[in-house]
């Protein structure tokens, strides 16, 4: 197929000398582009590394390493464009045979397009703080976490805390939500609301979420085992993401790490928000049906702030809705109670429990009570604690 491609090219038979020849211009091409996106990627990867600086140097180093790091990126992505720049010219040069009109306008356009190209590299060479003005430097450091972000897994920088569910009339724990960390090299322990937009939108999100599901289940099996009195009926709940609610395999390895740690699907609790349950609906009932087959528990995190339909709200196999801390934090207003009044009786009418985010006071802990919401979580009774912390409270 590529021989009668770069045989149509040409207006005369295709032989073999001058497929040597546009053999030999081609891999010319392949080599500098490859090269090129090489030297893109060393570039921003430099910038990584250049924006570190101002955590530990001026601002007058940090200019100085800018347009030495720009002179370095023009020159070296001057070479590659000069390859292929000549590699353009000689199969538009007729030597190689003569092309059609539609091998012409392939040409020209690559030509006009190295052209830019070139030209840029010029400014860049005459303006070196250029190429930093392209991007803003809040753009540049999100670019940066994204990259390191990547990588976070593979070096071990991800951490769990938990945060007790708590039975409001009893105050007696009965589970755990697994919280996100990254432990970042220079920034240190990093929110999941510093990052998870960026894991999303990049889609490493989906080896994140896969390791947090392993190793909150592979902690809460080893508690049970080492502690079976005090962990043997508790549950963990995890975070699923828009992302990972889209994989129609999500199911199939859900199941294979509960078998690989060992924890009975009973214990193990899947919160997905109000949006995502929400968007791509059929996609995401399909893959939550799956789901509570394997025996897990379902939760609508953060409800109240998504645009529920009633009508999928009853299709959905849920069994809790939570309300989100912003209601909680209404409670002293009529209108809060009003809410958060709603919300537990549509939970009841679904025939589902229902658990408030956020609780802080004793207050709100007794008008919960009062308003049908029997389960909640919230700083009131603990902040997210890492494994060690988890252990000291409930042992």
């Amino acid at each position: 197929m590529f021989f009668v491609l770069i045989n149509s090219s040409f207006r005369e038979p295709f032989c073999v000398t001058r497929f040597v020849f546009l053999m030999v211009a081609v891999s010319c091409l392949i080599n500098s582009v490859s090269r090129l996106f090489s030297e893109v990627l060393h570039l921003f990867t430099t910038i990584f590394m250049t924006l570190s600086k101002p955590y530990t140097q001026n601002h007058l180093d940090f200019d100085s390493a800018a347009q030495e790091t720009a002179l370095d990126i023009s020159h070296e992505l001057r070479t590659p464009l000069t390859a292929i720049q000549g590699a353009l010219d000689l199969l538009d040069s007729g030597r190689l045979g003569l092309l059609t009109e539609q091998g012409q306008r392939m040409v020209s356009i690559a030509a006009s397009n190295v052209e830019r190209l070139m030209r840029l590299t010029t400014t860049i060479e005459q303006e070196p703080n250029t190429i930093f003005n392209l991007v803003s430097p809040e753009e540049l450091a999100r670019l940066r976490l994204e990259t390191e972000l990547r990588s976070a897994v593979a070096h071990g920088e991800l951490r769990l805390h938990y945060q007790p569910l708590v039975s409001l009339a009893t105050c007696q724990i009965n589970g755990f939500e697994a919280l996100l960390r990254w432990q970042h090299p220079t920034l240190g322990l990093l929110a999941p609301t510093e990052f998870i937009s960026i894991a999303e939108a990049s889609g490493s999100i989906l080896e994140i979420g896969l390791w947090v599901l392993r190793e909150a289940c592979h902690q809460l099996y080893q508690w049970q085992q080492q502690f079976p009195d005090r962990f043997g009926n508790l549950s963990v709940s995890v975070n699923l993401s828009s992302r990972q609610l889209t994989c129609i395999d999500l199911a199939a390895q859900i199941d294979q790490v509960l078998q690989e740690t060992g924890l009975a699907a009973e214990f193990l609790k899947l919160e997905i928000t109000e949006t995502a349950a929400m968007n791509n609906a059929e996609v995401g009932k399909n893959v939550l049906h799956q789901l509570r087959s394997l025996g897990v528990q379902l939760y609508i995190d953060d409800f109240g702030t998504g645009y529920s339909s009633l009508n999928r709200l009853y299709d959905l196999p849920l069994d809790v809705l939570k309300i989100d801390r912003s209601f909680v934090q209404q409670l002293d207003s009529e209108r809060g109670e009003y809410l958060v009044r709603a919300i537990a009786n549509l939970a009841r009418s679904l025939g589902i429990d229902v658990i408030a985010e956020g609780v802080e006071t004793q207050e709100q802990v007794l008008k919960l009570q009062s308003l049908g919401c029997y389960r909640g979580q919230g700083y009131f009774f603990a902040k997210p604690l890492n494994s060690e912390a988890v252990v000291q409270l409930l042992c």
